[in-house]
């Protein structure tokens, strides 16, 4: 048996997460979504994948644009995340809005987040009403000085190590 979507989302719920805000390039347009469904797959070759609902506009904008950025939010940055998460925002009038940097392939690395890199889609694997990218770390740059944001019970914090 199956747990129901209720049951689901509550035990999913239980584990933090950091917070990643995924931003590309399409055509010309320049677009984003807030993701926390985003972890390391390998170091040899450096391989990381996000995961994206089918359903959202951003998710064939990826693979259009065969490039990624990903700027992990500082724990300062929910408010910037939420935007990025809302479906009625307007992305690329909030990139216009938001300092950020643009990779070799187009797509923007937000400023003031604890790490930040571009990648390039290697591999798209359908799982569920998601898709699986995965990205090839190309470059990276990281701000030890910032703390993470992390986000557990549909709250957000920032994170200390113990």
């Amino acid at each position: 048996m199956v747990v129901d979507g209720d049951t689901f989302r509550a035990l999913m719920r239980q584990f933090p997460a950091g917070v990643t805000i995924v931003t590309f390039d399409d055509k010309g347009t320049l677009g984003g979504l807030a993701v926390s469904s985003f972890c390391s797959l390998s170091m040899e070759p450096p391989l990381v994948l996000v995961c994206i609902d089918r359903e959202v506009a951003s998710h064939d904008a990826i693979a259009r644009a065969g490039t990624f950025g990903v700027s992990v939010c500082a724990a300062d940055q929910w408010q910037l995340a939420q935007d990025f998460a809302n479906p009625k925002q307007d992305k690329q009038a909030l990139l216009e809005a938001t300092p950020h940097s643009l990779t070799d392939g187009g797509a923007p690395l937000l400023d003031g987040c604890v790490a930040t890199m571009a990648c390039s889609v290697v591999a798209a694997h359908e799982a569920g009403d998601h898709t699986i990218y995965v990205g090839q770390v190309e470059s990276g740059v990281v701000d030890e000085s910032r703390e993470p944001l992390a986000y557990c019970r549909s709250g957000s914090g920032s994170f200390t190590p113990a």
